[in-house]
Order: structure tokens, then sequence, then C-alpha cells
């Protein structure tokens, strides 16, 4: 997201490596401004939880970072996070319960499941 880049999806994503991107860049006075439209172009090609999750790695780290005396700014001001996406869980059902209990693994698999 710092970086300006396009998020790696599908399977790509996985193990995928981050672009590099030297901390002093952080200070750089058009980051601010060009943040919170590189979040948006995030959020559309990965989830809102995934943009969140890295937003608030960035956060964490330029806090560190600034509290070290390493940076000055912190480009993040002014960044919303994503809307969170409805919830995705479900319960399952009676049946489905039964045929879980009737699988011959251990409890600790069935417990998991």
């Amino acid at each position: 997201m710092l970086a300006g880049e396009p998020a790696s999806t599908g399977p790509t994503r996985q193990g995928a490596k981050p672009p590099v991107f030297p901390v002093a860049a952080i200070d750089d006075p058009a980051l601010p401004e060009a943040l919170p439209e590189s979040a948006a172009a995030q959020a559309d090609a990965i989830d809102a939880d995934t943009v969140n999750r890295e937003l608030s790695i960035a956060r964490k780290a330029i806090g560190r970072w600034r509290r070290q005396g390493w940076i000055d700014g912190d480009p993040t001001i002014g960044t919303e996070r994503r809307p969170a996406p409805p919830d995705r869980t479900k319960t399952l059902a009676e049946n489905q319960i039964t045929a879980l209990w009737r699988l011959d693994v251990g409890l600790r698999e069935l417990n998991c499941w």
C-alpha cells in the first residue's frame, strides 16, 4: 500500500514478496495525499479485511519508527479503514453436525471442523 503497487491476488498472493520501500520514503510529502487512493485501489483488488490488516501493520511500524526518530511524519493520517464486510460465517445445520460426529477421526479434528 505504501509503495503504491497493486496487490498480488489469487494464488500469487500466498508467498508474494512485498515491494522494497525505504523507511525514509515515508517522509515524502506526496505520500499522505496518495495513500488513501492507494488503499482504495487495494480494497478493489483484495478484501477489506486484508486492507485493514495491512493498514494496521503500517500504522504500528510507522509509530515505532517515529518513536525511534527514524521518520517524522505519519502518512496514514487521513487514510480510513475500509468498511468491514458482512459476517461470512454460518452455523452448521443439524444434519451436518450429526455427519461430523459419525466421522472416524480424532476429537481434535472434530472440534476444529
